[in-house]
């Protein structure tokens, strides 16, 4: 029998939480437990989960702002040292879309032998280029199951406790942007495979109507300090993977975007270039963690 755990990282959003909390004992194949995990500054959340006299509902305060990243780590060695043989990575806007989903991932977990990590969403990663790639509907249409390079945040990943025992958790320096992607690629160093149920991720698509969807060479932004984190965090990335290659066409690539914003104008252009070349100045200074509040 697999014992199934779960976390849910919140961050000043008592109500949207509970809702999630309850989605997710809704589901077919419900964890036994779940662990709240609260980047909150006040005890707002611990008074909310509280109330809900619930003994399969744990509670964690973090005492600060550790982010998604330092917050993921957290919540998956408590859920390992729970005894939790798969983990639910959650976030508290992001509930399961389907009430099967844990049940319908379970049941492919044993087409890999060395299966770490399952999810109703997933992207191919271009090492090279360091850009995410999307998997063509028709290639979802005819497999039942792919592996992948990364899981999408909010997208069901579930986490086998075996990659937590080998030690591979986030990094919590990373604090927001592609913590998941970071975690993934690790997995895959150590030999896991990545994989997601083709139905499920057909079925994500048509509910957000993105079965034809191409993503667009550059779209305007409108929080430019997720841009920041993004491109700051990706660097990292490059690093800790030894992807050379990679950081170089990050370099040349951002380079370019931060002169192309100023086709939308001075101000956003301004904002723009100051994000990216703030993110480069951090990244060769070797400042990590929080830097700049998200707007």
């Amino acid at each position: 029998m697999v014992k199934l755990g779960a976390f849910i990282i919140t961050y000043h959003r008592p109500a949207i939480l509970l809702k999630t909390i309850h989605s997710i004992f809704s589901q077919t194949n419900p964890p036994e437990f779940i662990w709240v995990i609260d980047n909150s500054s006040n005890l707002e959340t611990d008074q909310a989960v509280a109330s809900l006299l619930n003994p399969k509902i744990r509670y964690h305060y973090m005492g600060f702002n550790a982010g998604p990243a330092g917050a993921a780590a957290i919540g998956l060695k408590l859920c390992e040292l729970d005894g939790a043989d798969w983990i639910y990575w959650g976030d508290d806007n992001d509930p399961p879309f389907r009430s099967d989903c844990f049940e319908r991932l379970l049941a492919i977990r044993d087409v890999n032998p060395f299966c770490g990590v399952l999810g109703a969403v997933g992207h191919f990663f271009d090492r090279k280029k360091g850009v995410i790639k999307r998997i063509q509907t028709r290639l979802l249409e005819k497999k039942e199951w792919i592996e992948v390079d990364s899981i999408a945040g909010g997208m069901c990943m579930l986490v086998s406790a075996d990659v937590t025992k080998q030690g591979i958790l986030p990094d919590k320096d990373l604090f927001f942007g592609f913590e998941e992607l970071d975690f993934c690629l690790k997995v895959t160093r150590k030999g896991y495979s990545l994989v997601v149920d083709c139905k499920l991720f057909l079925e994500a698509r048509k509910d957000t109507g993105r079965l034809q969807f191409e993503r667009p060479a550059y779209q305007l932004k409108k929080n430019l300090s997720r841009e920041y984190y993004s491109l700051r965090n990706l660097l990292y990335i490059s690093d800790s993977l030894t992807l050379n290659t990679m950081k170089m066409q990050l370099i040349l690539k951002w380079t370019a975007k931060a002169f192309y914003g100023y086709r939308y104008g001075l101000s956003y252009g301004w904002k723009n270039m100051r994000m990216i070349f703030l993110a480069f100045w951090h990244y060769f200074r070797e400042v990590k963690g929080k830097t700049i509040d998200l707007a």
